[in-house]
């Protein structure tokens, strides 16, 4: 049924250049593939005055089976009545046309569910959430673009698995850029190729592809893509794509193909922040069953900002890295020592532990207490200023100040913070003791 799909299509689309607007709406567009019966192609009508199509249009349908290379030599209309005469077998090509490279591609452990959502993200989620529930109907293209190893594919499977999970049968495909180029120059040597290439593309309800910022400078397969696009687009099959960047951004791109991708909605993913980075470890580390401390946590979110894979990555390290040197995570020397190549240990940065230590080290108390939970006027009073800090000059969120502080709750670290705050308006030691801390937090 797939292959009699896209041959139609192929047809099709070169039905539309040839015969008049109103002409086609009449006539072909409401005709459906059935099947492919002694070289014919079974199409399905609503009504019986559909018969006289293929007499009608004879030079046009024979012109267009010619210029889209399909392998059929004519068409033959039926009603819904005589469907049963013309009963398809499932053959080897009547099934999905789908290389090794695209089954069982989608990385089961890629869904929603696994996905942590941050500021940095949360559009393009609700975005590619809406398109999996109705793929062909919302958001069509959804075009995703961002840096490496910030989420970009993980949404691609998350849609794949989800569409999957509630219809076995959607042929889906996922490619690169380079692989459709590769693809598209296979096809050009022979006629062969050139309707295995059509029907791979053309025959999906979804297709996906990835990078497609290396389409820039070749001419023919952007093209290719073009043609791919419209006749995807015109039966309402779902289309997703990827980049770097903006399509606008896009250099040595075709302005016809920035313009499809920008016809549905283009979306952008950014960096996390603190918060969400913490929150991936989270995730991450429970997913995997490590058992790793929340200071190894924060500690790696403080330092490895770039992107998703390397917070990952670093996570493995440390874990590995303790788990053969017998050390635990809550060892932050440890956790430095893992991580030497991977971040400047000799680079003061500042994050919570920095703050905390430099708070500790001025009012002359231990971390453990700070952190923990003894309550005497001393330490209260360095647990309060070590907030205020914190929040002050590196901006960390509330929540994950309080996870910090022992688990305590965002209110309390609010009023912790607002205390100060309001203090360092009317007391003049209060106001010394943060500039002496924030000079001695200057000078490392």
């Amino acid at each position: 049924m797939n292959e009699c799909k896209a041959i139609w299509r192929s047809i099709l689309s070169q039905l539309e250049v040839m015969i008049s607007t109103i002409s086609f709406d009449l006539w072909f567009k409401d005709l459906v593939p059935y099947t492919i019966e002694n070289d014919v192609l079974i199409l399905v009508a609503p009504l019986n005055s559909f018969k006289k199509v293929p007499v009608q249009y004879a030079d046009q349908i024979e012109a267009a089976i010619k210029a889209s290379g399909s392998k059929v030599s004519g068409i033959e209309i039926i009603t819904e009545n005589e469907k049963d005469s013309f009963a398809p077998t499932e053959t080897v090509e009547d099934k999905p046309v789908q290389d090794e490279e695209s089954v069982n591609v989608f990385n089961p452990d890629y869904t929603f569910d696994s996905f942590v959502v941050g500021d940095n993200n949360a559009l393009a989620v609700a975005a590619a959430k809406s398109v999996a529930e109705q793929p062909g109907k919302n958001h069509n293209p959804l075009f995703i673009y961002g840096g490496v190893g910030l989420g970009k594919t993980h949404i691609m499977h998350a849609i794949a698995n989800y569409i999957l999970e509630h219809d076995k049968n959607a042929h889906i495909l996922y490619v690169t850029s380079e692989q459709f180029v590769n693809d598209y120059i296979d096809s050009l040597k022979n006629s062969d190729l050139t309707l295995k290439f059509r029907m791979k593309y053309r025959g999906v309800d979804v297709l996906m592809m990835d990078d497609v910022q290396f389409l820039s400078g070749k001419t023919g397969s952007q093209e290719s893509l073009f043609h791919t696009f419209n006749d995807l687009y015109q039966f309402r099959k779902q289309i997703i794509l990827t980049s770097d960047r903006h399509p606008r951004e896009l250099a040595s791109l075709e302005e016809r193909l920035k313009s499809r991708f920008q016809s549905g909605l283009t979306i952008d993913v950014t960096k996390p922040n603190i918060e969400t980075r913490i929150a991936i470890l989270q995730k991450k580390a429970y997913m995997k069953k490590y058992d790793v401390s929340q200071k190894a946590v924060f500690f790696i979110a403080e330092n490895i900002t770039s992107n998703i894979r390397e917070l990952e990555g670093a996570l493995n390290k440390v874990v590995y890295f303790c788990s053969l040197s017998g050390r635990s995570t809550d060892d932050l020397d440890a956790v430095k020592e893992a991580l030497k190549d991977d971040i400047d240990i000799s680079t003061h940065v500042l994050s919570m532990d920095s703050i905390t230590d430099a708070v500790c080290a001025y009012y002359g108390v231990k971390k453990a207490d700070i952190v923990g939970k003894r309550k005497n006027k001393l330490i209260s009073n360095a647990r309060q200023m070590a907030i205020y800090l914190i929040n002050d000059m590196i901006g960390v969120p509330l929540l994950t100040i309080g996870q910090f502080f022992g688990g305590r709750d965002h209110t309390t670290i609010m009023y912790a913070r607002d205390k100060i705050t309001d203090a360092s308006k009317t007391d003049n030691l209060i106001k010394a003791q943060i500039n002496d801390i924030r000079s001695m937090l200057e000078k490392k």
